[in-house]
């Protein structure tokens, strides 16, 4: 996955994203009743065709949004004008876009917009389900909303997204006043210390996860990390997670290999 993010200053959210996926795919993921399933929330009903509605559930929430569908063209465009947000009236005669268009033979660009909003109050979300969107149609697995996400789920993808080289997506899943212990080095704050991971995550030719553990609001996954020139070494990393982001990070590995290359 590609992408550039654009944001609409104080009129709305806007990202580009490239999928490695057809257009057709991309498309049956966001105009049909089981695409939106597999990357939003399972808990979608009504008519997904220009003139219908869709009404949008969460899992353990009271909460419900409801959209009128003003344009499905396939497979280039789905347009939606939001009637209802339970939660957000901020959210009612919003609108949102999906606009596709070809990137190479097998992939897709797709243009999403939500206007009428700052687009503060909505990034987060939808940075989270369009990372989703993106994994359901290039791998089949998407990461709709569900109650109970725990600490682990959320280690378990940052950990997923950095050893994949999707930095992007690793960096998202960090909190905006992220906390870190690290050895060796000290990071000034959530981008800092995003960039590093970039770096030194490049690096990776291989990352074995040994062993994961996660209690309430925190986990540890324990994993052998193979680079060049530093060979293998044993990372200890434990999160603290708290409203789906990670609040504090820290490192425990052995240092000796290197300072030995500093």
């Amino acid at each position: 996955m590609r992408e550039s993010i654009h944001n609409v200053a104080g009129d709305g959210y806007l990202r580009e994203v490239t999928c490695q996926a057809t257009r057709e795919r991309v498309f049956a993921a966001v105009a049909t009743v089981g695409g939106l399933r597999g990357w939003w929330t399972p808990i979608v009903a009504g008519t997904p065709r220009a003139g219908g509605q869709l009404t949008f559930g969460f899992e353990g929430m009271d909460e419900a949004i409801a959209m009128r569908v003003d344009e499905v063209t396939g497979p280039a465009r789905v347009r939606w004008t939001c009637l209802e947000h339970s939660n957000a009236a901020d959210w009612s005669a919003t609108t949102i876009q999906f606009e596709l268009g070809d990137a190479g033979s097998e992939g897709c660009t797709l243009t999403f917009s939500h206007l009428g909003l700052p687009a503060e109050q909505v990034a987060a979300g939808w940075d989270h389900f369009l990372d989703s969107l993106t994994r359901l149609v290039e791998t089949g697995q998407g990461a709709p909303f569900r109650a109970g996400e725990t600490a682990l789920d959320v280690a378990r993808a940052y950990h997923h997204a950095w050893t994949a080289h999707d930095f992007d997506a690793a960096r998202r899943l960090l909190a905006a006043d992220l906390a870190t212990e690290v050895p060796i080095n000290t990071y000034a704050d959530r981008d800092d210390f995003a960039e590093a991971v970039a770096s030194f995550g490049s690096l990776a030719e291989r990352v074995d996860l040994v062993a994961e553990f996660g209690s309430g609001h925190q986990a540890l996954l324990l994993y052998d990390m193979h680079t060049q020139p530093f060979g293998r070494f044993r990372v200890a990393e434990h999160f603290t997670v708290s409203g789906g982001l990670i609040q504090r990070i820290r490192h425990v590995h052995d240092t000796a290999v290197l300072r030995s290359a500093a």
